[in-house]
């Protein structure tokens, strides 16, 4: 076969490995928002002058750059329904590296270079292969990088289709501002590669001054087409508005900046790079080096960025690759390179196949192979039973969800907020707070008129375990009605008003399922009446749903009535569902059962199965147990000890610890036990009091709260979250000194609690000095700079300067 056959092979293999990996269900719920403003206009055969879909915003002036985007992915819906939108997404991605491809190939024509750099930009970026505008951003950036690289090196015209190019970009996505850079680049860098070559420094690949000047007329051109949009010269503005809002950046996950502890490829990408222009020091392609600077930095602003320098840096480290091996003697004398293809190929076949097929480590959450999509991100159960009660109108609900709502059921209901974020920034702060400031919602409630709120779990490090059974952690106003819940949702209704048929006969009473069982036990001892009423709510909610959370808290609770053998049942249907979240509450739970029922061999592989998904110290120190019951007294250390090693707080575990030593003959390590109880213990006490004072202070019980903390402190004189938490309740009693005396001692105990130097701001601020406030609120920010309160103390460090 001849070379150039063989490698023609090499690149359609790659692109159709493209085409099927970007064939996955809708799971980005923004699609569903572009998709409605595409039948929007679809409808009206215009632009709406005012916002049609959030109503808060309903008199703010239309907004969505990405018009000609959403209307195409729209007809594309008309035609072929969700299958055409994924058909071309699909198609879309696959251009867009079709183009990459032969970017990468210029001038050196290193196809094994190119197709295997190409493939770990493919690794890379797969998370952006979504039916959004970032898909067209891709064939937009990739072409207009191409079109300038191949008119330098090999004067094609290409370069000419620019103007239209940028046009349809600046009507498709906000990041039309990206369009700059390249141009500028090639300007800046090939003047500077012009001036060097004067100086006796010759680069490679230097722009000729016509095509400077064709390339500079061009860019002035593409600019002023980038301009025909009906957002004119602001649409450049866009994106940065999105990223100058702190809720945003904190609240969007893909618009926080990546760590090195969740995105380590990125780091080692930035350094493979920097590597491949140090291999080409004595021909470093300036232009490349100026284009990849900016396209550098931007993914360390936004983990949403990172495709795009995967898309700008993937040919020019191919570029970089390919030079330095061309002018290796041992790569161009390697005669194997056929069998090196060869392997590539293989590579690219298992790689797509264990992708699609979702084999692990391959496997990305939300990438599942094929058309449709998928309800596992969507409230569609909520929306099913909203429709067969006739609730309409007005929703509160959970941003990620109002694009979904909008197409499926505009406007019939309407939301509060969408993926957009299009609100005041004190409301966007709302959205999220007022589920637990009953105050706030009422006050919400009162100015917008919603009847129903639509909301999905919270997530955080909130303590359950502080929280009474009666205070339900997704909602606490007791003026709502929880009617619905499954998974994902959970649909609450307003007591006392239209929907009040439905609340008398589908209202959850006893279940709490955002706060899982903890605080339950409490009410489950010695109360049959309860218990029967719980087991029944959960069951009813396995008829209605059918979902694995709700065979998750009947398995608890059957565990803690001592029904094991049904518990094993219920937590089984947990591990044969096809989600997934409980699984490991499910392992834990039939360990626990099989346990109670004697049966110790089970009860060993289920804890172990535990342990295989997650490190715990309960089931450390349940295993132990079990194989202290089993006279194995060694392997019993084993666990227990390792118990201890990851949380030193497990009072329970003390004991047969030391009791095991002992049993080995080994006093040394037990007396050192005995120690280490003793230190656990005396905190142990006081944290037992400071867990009672906090559920008194979250229930307005001041009183009481305040003599538990108090003695918390008295047991353990340097807990300085009681002391900052005493503050807090003497602020709010308006005894504003002594707010400063326990707050005061809490930073002396530890200067590094950022609680205690915000209520030190709240404080000073009362009291007139600015200065001081201003300080502790910047000390705070320091500590704790994501989150509402922060945003807080900057609004407030911000007004103290006024």
């Amino acid at each position: 076969m001849k070379k150039n056959n063989y490698y023609n092979i090499l690149i359609f293999l790659f692109l159709i490995s493209v085409f099927l990996l970007s064939l996955s269900k809708i799971t980005d719920t923004d699609a569903w928002l572009h998709l409605s403003f595409g039948r929007l206009i679809w409808e009206l055969k215009a632009l709406p002058a005012n916002e049609p879909f959030v109503y808060p915003g309903l008199d703010k002036p239309f907004s969505y750059s990405s018009w000609l985007f959403g209307l195409t992915y729209y007809i594309a819906y008309l035609i072929f329904g969700v299958s055409g939108v994924i058909l071309l997404k699909a198609t879309t991605i696959t251009a867009g590296f079709y183009v990459l491809i032969r970017d990468s190939l210029r001038p050196y024509k290193n196809y094994i270079i190119s197709i295997a750099v190409m493939t770990a930009v493919v690794f890379m970026t797969r998370g952006r292969f979504v039916e959004r505008p970032d898909t067209i951003l891709m064939v937009f950036l990739a072409f207009s990088i191409f079109s300038l690289n191949a008119y330098v090196y090999d004067n094609k015209k290409y370069i000419y289709m620019l103007p239209f190019v940028h046009m349809l970009w600046a009507n498709s996505h906000s990041s039309i501002n990206l369009m700059l850079i390249p141009f500028l680049a090639f300007i800046a860098g090939g003047m500077l590669q012009q001036y060097l070559g004067k100086k006796g420094i010759i680069l490679s690949n230097s722009p000729s001054k016509a095509q400077l000047k064709t390339i500079t007329l061009i860019f002035i051109t593409s600019f002023t087409a980038s301009l025909i949009s009906p957002y004119f010269i602001s649409q450049y503005a866009f994106g940065a508005k999105i990223l100058s809002q702190d809720w945003a950046k904190q609240e969007i996950l893909e618009l926080s900046p990546p760590t090195w502890q969740n995105n380590k490829l990125l780091y080692f990408i930035v350094v493979a790079l920097a590597l491949s222009f140090v291999l080409n020091i004595k021909r470093l392609p300036i232009i490349h080096l100026f284009m990849l600077i900016p396209f550098t930095i931007l993914p360390f602003t936004a983990r949403r960025f990172i495709f795009i320098f995967a898309v700008t840096a993937g040919p020019i480290m191919a570029r970089n690759l390919s030079a330095y091996l061309n002018n290796s003697e041992k790569w161009n004398t390697f005669s194997n390179k056929k069998a090196l293809s060869a392997i590539v190929m293989i590579w690219i076949i298992l790689y797509t196949s264990f992708t699609i097929t979702g084999i692990k480590p391959f496997y990305q959450k939300g990438k599942d192979f094929g058309f449709g999509l998928s309800h596992y991100y969507v409230p569609e159960g909520a929306l099913k039973y909203m429709d067969k009660k006739n609730i309409t109108g007005r929703v509160f609900n959970t941003f990620q969800w109002g694009q979904y709502i909008i197409w499926r059921d505009f406007p019939k209901r309407t939301v509060f907020i969408d993926g957009r974020g299009y609100l005041q920034e004190d409301l966007l702060e709302k959205t999220a707070t007022a589920r637990q400031r009953p105050l706030e919602l009422d006050e919400l409630y009162e100015k917008y008129g919603f009847e129903s709120i639509l909301v999905i779990y919270p997530t955080g490090k909130t303590a359950l375990s502080t929280l009474d059974y009666s205070t339900d952690s997704a909602l606490s106003h007791t003026g709502w009605a929880l009617v619905y819940w499954d998974d994902i949702s959970l649909l609450y209704l307003k007591k006392g008003g239209i929907y009040d048929p439905v609340i008398k006969m589908d209202e959850y009473k006893f279940i709490k399922p955002a706060n899982n069982i903890a605080g339950i036990k409490e009410y489950l001892q010695g109360n049959e009446e309860f218990q029967k009423n719980l087991i029944g709510e959960l069951n009813r909610n396995i008829n209605e749903t059918g979902d694995s959370k709700a065979y998750a808290l009947l398995g608890f609770v059957y565990n803690d009535v001592g029904l094991y053998s049904e518990a094993i049942a219920s937590f089984s249907k947990v591990i044969s569902h096809t989600v997934t979240t409980h699984l490991l509450d499910a392992y834990n739970g039939i360990a626990y059962s099989y346990s109670k029922l004697g049966d110790m061999n089970n009860a060993m592989d289920y804890f172990k199965k535990s342990l295989d998904m997650q490190e715990d110290a309960n089931t450390y120190y349940n295993i132990g147990i079990i194989y202290i019951n089993k006279g194995e007294v060694e392997k019993a250390v084993k666990y227990l000890s390792k118990a201890l090693e990851i949380d030193r707080k497990l009072m329970h575990v003390y004991e047969p610890l030391i009791k095991a030593y002992q049993a080995l003959g080994m006093e040394e390590k037990a007396k050192e036990i005995i120690k280490q109880y003793e230190k656990a213990r005396f905190k142990g006490e006081a944290e037992e009091h400071f867990k009672k004072g906090l559920k008194a202070y979250l229930g307005k019980n001041y009183e009481i709260a305040i003599d538990e903390f108090k003695k918390a402190i008295e047991i353990n004189p340097s807990h300085a979250v009681a002391y900052s938490n005493l503050g807090y309740i003497y602020f709010d009693l308006g005894l504003f000194d002594k707010a400063y005396e326990y707050q005061s001692r809490a930073v002396d105990f530890a200067p590094n609690y950022a609680n205690a130097h915000y209520g030190l701001a709240l404080v000073y601020k009362v009291r007139g000095d600015k200065a001081m406030a201003k300080r502790h609120w910047e000390e705070y920010l320091k500590l704790e700079p994501k989150g509402h309160f922060p945003r807080k103390a900057k609004e407030e460090i911000e007004a103290s300067g006024k």
